[in-house]
């Protein structure tokens, strides 16, 4: 197995550390964490070993790393990092695919993904990169998924595409040729039955925009 970082130490790690270790793929050589009173400690075995921060220096030291996994649930934390990361350092983010997951042969993902247990990506399906597919949620055939996109479980897709940082929360469902934009919610079993605009928060049966959801762009992930 190869050496991979897990950036992250909370809740969404732990069902990272979960999925890492079904796949078999890859060994975890420690974990990070933005908060230095987190050094140290360990969780679910493995030992946060220094702050985010602290990749570059790390790497220089342990050339078998190959890769690194973003274990943050926070979606905002994610894409920030994600882009410092990719600005910074030359290391892959990894996919993790869970040996259940039913991949098309025909789909097509970029790196950072996880697809959880019982998870399936249909033919000429097109996923961006650190997406998370949580279990029993089908990615209808033709659509297109953004960059750092969570989808939560026993979600219903046979839209069209969804927009970057966005959530489609549990048990909601999305209609035939629907598109999502960037940076929506879409509350636990909702019904999405026509184009949702970008940056908005959407409940109900059928699906209605509440409020706004962000009112702040993307700025650097460190100073």
């Amino acid at each position: 197995m190869e050496d991979i970082i897990l950036f992250g130490c909370g809740e969404h790690a732990r069902m990272v550390i979960d999925n890492i270790e079904q796949q078999g793929k890859f060994r975890i050589f420690g974990l990070l964490s933005n908060d230095e009173d987190e050094i140290g400690i360990r969780v679910a075995g493995y030992e946060v070993i220094g702050k985010d921060e602290d990749i570059e220096s790390i790497l220089v030291k342990h050339k078998q790393i190959v890769g690194y996994f973003l274990g943050i649930g926070n979606m905002q934390v994610r894409e920030k990092l994600a882009v410092w990361l990719a600005q910074n350092i030359e290391l892959p983010a990894v996919n993790i695919i869970h040996p259940t997951a039913i991949v098309s042969r025909s789909a097509m993902f970029g790196t950072g993904n996880l697809f959880e247990a019982y998870t399936k990506l249909a033919n000429d399906t097109h996923i961006g990169n650190h997406c998370i597919i949580n279990s029993f949620t089908a990615v209808n055939h033709d659509q297109t998924v953004g960059d750092n996109v969570l989808i939560a479980g026993g979600v219903s897709l046979a839209g069209c595409s969804i927009g970057s940082n966005s959530i489609i929360a549990d048990g909601a469902s999305v209609g035939f040729k629907v598109s999502i934009g960037r940076d929506c919610i879409v509350g636990d079993g909702a019904v999405v039955t026509k184009d949702i605009p970008d940056n908005v928060i959407v409940y109900g049966n059928p699906a209605k925009v509440i409020r706004k959801n962000r009112t702040e762009s993307t700025s650097e992930f460190m100073s």
